[in-house]
Formats: structure tokens, sequence, C-alpha cells
């Protein structure tokens, strides 16, 4: 049997290919974008997971801080003690009969100390006090600097007060030094 022929008539103003070919455009941007969406999502669950990972390592690194905060406590106080212990050492060495020889060997007539103030550790001293004249103090400072057991005498203040001139001088003390001034050049023996 054979088969009539069909016969279509379209009527539309309308090309439906146009149409179906733009609809299968749409549905494969769809697809795409749905493809986009799930390794978007594959992206952002990754990141979320080495976050998570990295709040757990600064956790952890934390707690071991905590863990070792006493250690390092005791570290530092050990280090402290072993700064006053070496400072004792050295005030233990320091002859202190020495360096008061020094300075005694080294002032002049006219000048009264009110305080000796001495570094150990910088070897430095501080002298303050007050002189009967300008000469007296300058003779003073002279002498620190003619001195083998000071060096770099400064004069840090200097007031007249009452009559008395007060006076405030910093120097570095040499302990290996040789006590005394330092013989002049010009000056003969027995003179």
């Amino acid at each position: 049997m054979k088969r009539a022929a069909v016969i279509t008539i379209n009527f539309a103003r309308t090309d439906f290919r146009l149409i179906a070919h733009v609809r299968q455009w749409l549905i494969a941007g769809i697809v795409l974008l749905g493809i986009l969406a799930g390794a978007l999502l594959w992206i952002a669950n990754a990141t979320a997971n080495q976050g998570a990972a990295a709040e757990k390592r600064v956790r952890d690194l934390a707690a071991s801080a905590e863990k070792l905060r006493p250690a390092l406590e005791e570290r530092r106080q050990l280090v402290k003690n072993l700064g006053a212990m070496s400072g004792l050492i050295e005030a233990r060495r320091h002859s202190w009969t020495q360096f008061l020889s020094r300075i005694e060997a080294v002032f002049p007539s006219g000048i009264a100390l009110t305080k000796v103030d001495f570094n150990i550790r910088e070897l430095t001293v501080a002298l303050e006090g007050s002189a009967q004249s300008p000469e007296a103090l300058s003779n003073l400072m002279i002498g620190l600097q003619r001195s083998r057991s000071f060096k770099n005498p400064q004069l840090k203040h200097q007031s007249l007060e009452k009559g008395s001139l007060s006076f405030n001088v910093a120097v570095s003390y040499q302990e290996r030094g040789v006590a005394g001034p330092v013989p002049d050049a010009d000056r003969k023996p027995g003179s």
C-alpha cells in the first residue's frame, strides 16, 4: 500500500527554523553556565577547605606558643639572673680602693666631692661637688685630662651658689691604667 503524500502548508509569517536555532544556542549557553557554576562552586569549596586548614594550623601554632611561653619566660629570667650575676662578679673583681685612690690622685686642693657615681658595666664616673674657685675646678679638669686612669672628662654642669661653685663632671675610668698624672715632657726630674 502506498501512502498518500502529505502536503504541509505553513501560513505563519515567522521562520520557526530560526527560532529553533536560537533555542538550541540558548540551551547550549544554559549548559555552559551550569558547568561554570559547578566549577565555581568546586573552587569555592576548595578555598573554604584551605581556609579551614590554615585556621587549624594557626590554632595549633597558637597552642604550641602557649605551651612554650613558660619555657621562654624561664629563659628570660635565667638570662636576667646571669646578667645580674655577671655584674656581681665584675663588682667583686673591681678594686674600690684603687678606684678611690686614683680619684684622690687627680684632685687639687679647693675641691669637695658630694657624690661619686660609678657605673661598673660602662666604666663611667659622675662626680658632683663644689669648688672654692674657678681655678680649682679648672685644675680638676686638667688633672682628669692628664691622668692615665681617666679619659674624656666633660664638665656637664657648673653653677655659682652662695659663694661656692658647684659642678657635675662625667669621665670614663680606665681600670687598667696607671695611677697618677701623665708626666709633663718639659718637666725635669727633681724640679
